[in-house]
């Protein structure tokens, strides 16, 4: 996947709005609206954005095998207010 942003330029307002757009998507499909997953889900989908940013840009050298980061939920404990 890395590999298929190669040479395409993104611009930081491309990336924005395909994250933005993955936001509404994950609306759309029904995906869980609790705040533990959606930012679990939105950090992976900025992480990816931020990936393809810099994967586009001219003469970027993409590292094959990067780490991923590890994402969860319920990290933190719920507010009890």
């Amino acid at each position: 996947m890395l590999r298929h942003h190669i040479g395409l330029a993104i611009s930081p307002e491309q990336r924005h709005r395909f994250a933005s757009t993955m936001s509404l998507a994950a609306d759309d499909a029904g995906l869980p609206s609790d705040p533990e997953f959606r930012s679990a889900f939105m950090a992976y989908v900025e992480w990816g954005t931020r990936l393809a940013l810099q994967n586009s840009s001219p003469g970027a050298e993409v590292i094959e095998h990067a780490p991923v980061p590890h994402w969860g939920w319920g990290v933190a404990p719920p507010y009890r207010g």
